[in-house]
């Protein structure tokens, strides 16, 4: 049945080094190639077999020679791969693939009974999937018999395309490897499920043992057992030191092996050089879960990776290191492991952040606020447990109504985009922006790579998950205050309400540069306020109350706007004056309001802190700063998740490409250079037409005569570029001219090429187009977020000027309305005389592109010139590499 000779798995790439997975509970799992070395534990594996499974398995209770099928089953010549899963170091299910010929493999599952409803299957199934992508495998096929219902529940399960055909007393099954859609959700479903459990040993321990609490009052691991009491955690708490008996009322072990079980939390404060040792001994004595508080890990090579090791050989997730630790303050769990030198407040704002200081002062600010977390993890150098893994948890948690994120680096950012997606539709989730290097950027080859710096990176990665950004804290604690005790803003304009003309000139200004409407108030609703106010009041939006208004004068104009529904949001800013003081107005309105507008209060006059004002019904209460741009931005927040919100979801159009032709192209190219290359212009005109950009007639020259030739043919001057190898940028490096005329061609080519010598390439000839608008628009692989498309100013001063967009690929229709919307572009008079629909399209193919075809690590079309008519790419400049792994 098998299209495979002997060796042929040999010269496929079999996986090199074990994955990782987290199961079901949220065990870890170790995913390695089997071999004959590993025959022993197959066979013992098959052995633990029940008759019935056995029966499923083989079709028969007594399968002959099950040595023999063990041994066929792992010889490296056989044409086979087996995968094998091993869980705290037993080897608990296997997955075989047989290529059968053609695109076509045939696969077979078997589990530990005592593991089946943990996604075992499923886990190796998804990394056997991702091998036989790579070995050019498109079609899997399984046989199982009519009554191995569990089976086709994992098959189906998977989320891919899949057809049956009963074949005797079974079925036949062929799964499509397409992971589209309706996989990754599936895949993401599992991760969340596996993240949250495999967290609630950190989070809802039943027993705790720190180690390393010692008896000195500066002991790290002593100011966690006092945060443990000051909490009250109702569980079993131990502490390990060889050398006390007790400490801080907690009983002493000398060793987590002495612990009486259960410690799902072991909490490590023990210094680098010994963590490896403790972190075995936590392993072998049923620890489900640690927080390792040690830091030093980079002053021991390699330490970190055989922590992570050890970790997942004994099946235990991992906060750390290097953390400060985690809370999870209020009932059922009364939990702190932290070493904060402050109580953690009980509140409903979950927080994870990879820094202790931001976690520290996140808490304070909050507190101020008269808020508290319901969870929080510094999750430090997250050598396990990542901030992924922490918003799945928390997404999980019923007490979480808010969730602050400050990640410095994230190696699956396209993972957290889709977590966070899934928990920002039910919660809002801001992140807190971190500083990021510009090195990567300076040193890229094209505009589009060095547009496309960890801070671009992120902004498209949040704009996709619906993270709102804030740049600071104050800025975080009034947009965490704003979101929690108000509505979120309508449809409608910003309105400033104030008392003081120049506080409502700095709201004003405020809001505009955070992109807020403020637009002039509609008459009818501009007369109801001037009945209202005092006479010299105006009324144009600011409404501008004036220094002698009253408080219940001002109290009435903020009546009729929060109820008026073309107001999206009320900005007040009062100041107190000898004759009036219109602020204690503003909670008393809202007080009584019903389904108000929302409304965020600044008094200029106050002592600099954010505060809350209750409101009656529960948890509302208004939140009051004295600064108008920390106001802006707060509300700024609440309006981008609002828009995020209303946005269509998962509207992205059918690719128009030709995926085959753009594949071959790129495979000939790989062909050309194995380790990468930007493609030769024949070779760009190529991709471009599967992808259907279209591009400026474009004739390859290798020489002076064909260069000329091609001009002769052309009507009218020509615009004649050099290539040469290692010249990126031709322009910069004076192989660009025009406008020339057909019969100086020749001379320029021949000049250039006596000048780049071995390195000339050709020549690119081509009409000179019509004047218009200049664009880039561009697409990069990161390597964290995958691919990234970019939309800007294009030509020589693209990186001069700014406004440049990035989304993550593909992009749907509210993507790229954003991106053509964020350039700013469009938005002038001139501007909305161009064919934004023209570069709307260029957009989606570029993204296209470089989400199809991985192997493209950078495409930029710069410049793309636009017209009221149409756009066309003047240059096309792509870059691919080899896909390993």
């Amino acid at each position: 049945m098998s299209g495979t000779t002997p060796g042929a798995v040999a010269a496929r790439q079999v996986p090199a080094r074990p994955a990782r997975v987290l199961l079901r509970s949220g065990v870890p799992a170790v995913l390695t190639a089997l071999g004959p070395r590993d025959a022993a534990e197959l066979l013992d594996l098959h052995r633990r077999l029940p008759d019935r499974d056995r029966y499923l398995r083989f079709a028969t209770l007594h399968p002959g020679d099950l040595e023999g099928y063990v041994v066929r089953t792992l010889d490296p010549d056989g044409g086979a791969l087996t995968l094998g899963a091993r869980v705290r170091g037993r080897l608990v299910g296997a997955v075989q693939l047989l290529p059968a010929g053609g695109d076509l493999a045939e696969v077979a599952a078997v589990v530990d009974p005592a593991q089946r409803h943990e996604g075992v299957a499923t886990a190796l199934l998804e990394e056997v999937a991702a091998v036989a992508l790579r070995w050019g495998v498109r079609r899997l096929q399984a046989y199982v018999l009519a009554e191995n219902g569990p089976m086709m529940q994992v098959l189906t399960g998977l989320g891919m395309p899949m057809a049956t055909t009963r074949e005797g007393t079974g079925t036949a099954v062929e799964i499509v490897l397409d992971p589209g859609d309706r996989y990754r959700t599936a895949a993401e479903d599992r991760f969340r499920t596996a993240a949250a459990g495999g967290l609630d040993p950190v989070f809802r321990p039943r027993g705790i043992a720190v180690v390393g609490a010692g008896r000195g009052e500066r002991s790290v691991g002593r100011a966690v057992l006092r945060s443990l009491r000051a909490a009250g955690f109702p569980g079993p708490v131990h502490a390990v030191n060889p050398h006390a008996d007790e400490i801080e009322g907690y009983p002493c072990r000398a060793s987590v092996r002495d612990v009486p079980a259960p410690v799902d939390l072991a909490v490590l404060a023990v210094p680098a050089a010994g963590i490896e040792e403790v972190v075995a001994e936590c392993g072998e004595a049923g620890v489900r879960a640690l927080v390792v508080l040690s830091g030093g890990f980079p002053g021991v090579p390699g330490l970190g990776g055989r922590v992570r090791e050890l970790a997942d050989r004994y099946g235990m997730r991992m906060v750390g290191p290097n953390s400060v630790g985690v809370a999870s303050p209020g009932p059922p769990a009364h939990l702190d492991v932290t070493f904060a030198g402050q109580a953690v407040p009980v509140g409903d704002v979950g927080l994870v952040a990879q820094s202790g200081g931001v976690v520290i002062a996140v808490a304070a600010a909050l507190q101020r606020l008269g808020l508290g977390l319901s969870a929080m993890a510094a999750i430090g150098d997250a050598h396990d447990a990542g901030a992924r893994d922490v918003l799945a948890w928390l997404d999980q948690d019923p007490a979480t109504r808010v969730v602050v994120l400050y990640a410095e680096s994230e190696p699956d950012l396209r993972g957290l985009v889709r977590t966070a997606e899934h928990l920002a539709r039910r919660v809002p989730v801001l992140a807190l922006e971190s500083a990021t290097s510009t090195a990567g950027a300076r040193a890229a080859a094209s505009h589009t790579a060095r547009s496309a710096s960890p801070h671009a990176v992120r902004e498209a990665a949040y704009a996709a998950a619906g993270i709102q950004p804030v740049a600071d804290l104050s800025t975080l604690t009034a947009a965490v205050g704003l979101l929690r005790g108000q509505p979120l803003p309508r449809t409608g304009t910003v309105v400033v309400l104030t008392n003081v003309g120049g506080g409502g000139v700095l709201a004003a200004d405020a809001c505009a540069a955070e992109g807020l409407p403020l637009e002039p108030l509609p008459d009818d609703l501009r007369a109801r306020l001037a009945a209202l106010l005092p006479p010299l009041a105006s009324t144009v939006n600011p409404v501008d109350a004036g220094a002698a208004v009253t408080r219940s004068e001002f109290a009435a104009a903020l009546r009729v706007l929060t109820g008026d529904p073309r107001v999206g949001a009320v900005v007040t800013v009062t100041v107190p004056t000898a004759v009036s003081d219109p602020g204690p107005a503003v909670p008393a309105v809202l007080a009584a309001a019903v389904d108000p507008a929302p409304v965020v209060d600044v008094r200029l006059a106050g002592d600099g802190v954010a505060c809350a004002l209750p409101l009656p019904g529960g948890s509302r209460f208004l939140t009051s700063v004295t600064e108008p741009a920390v106001a802006a931005r707060a509300l700024g927040v609440a309006w981008r998740r609002a828009a995020w919100l209303g946005r269509p979801r998962g509207a992205v159009p059918p690719a128009s490409g030709d995926v085959v032709a753009a594949r071959a192209v790129v495979r000939a190219a790989l062909a050309r250079a194995p380790e990468g290359d930007w493609l030769l212009p024949d070779e760009v005109a190529a991709l471009c037409d599967a992808a259907g950009l279209r591009v400026v007639p474009t004739s390859w020259a290798e020489g002076p005569e064909e260069a000329a030739a091609a001009a002769t043919g052309l009507a009218g001057p020509v615009a004649v570029k050099g290539v040469v190898r290692g010249a990126v940028h031709k322009a910069d490096a004076g192989l660009l001219r025009l406008p020339v005329a057909a019969g100086d061609v020749a001379g320029i080519v021949a000049a250039w090429q006596r000048r780049a010598a071995g390195d000339w390439l050709g020549a690119v000839v081509q009409p000179v187009v019509p004047a218009g608008d200049e664009f880039l628009v561009g697409a990069v692989h990161d390597e964290a977020a995958g691919a990234v498309v970019v939309l800007g100013p294009g030509g020589r001063a693209t990186d001069a000027l700014g406004h440049r967009v990035h989304r993550l690929a593909p992009v749907g229709e509210a993507d790229v309305a954003e991106m053509l919307a964020g350039t700013g572009l469009f938005a002038t008079v001139h501007g909305r005389t161009l064919a934004a629909d023209a570069v709307a399209r260029c957009l989606r193919q570029v993204a296209w592109l470089a989400d199809a075809l991985p192997e493209v690590a950078e495409i930029d079309v710069n410049p793309l010139v636009v017209t009221p008519q149409d756009a066309q790419a003047l240059d096309v400049r792509v870059r691919v590499r080899p896909v390993r792994g």
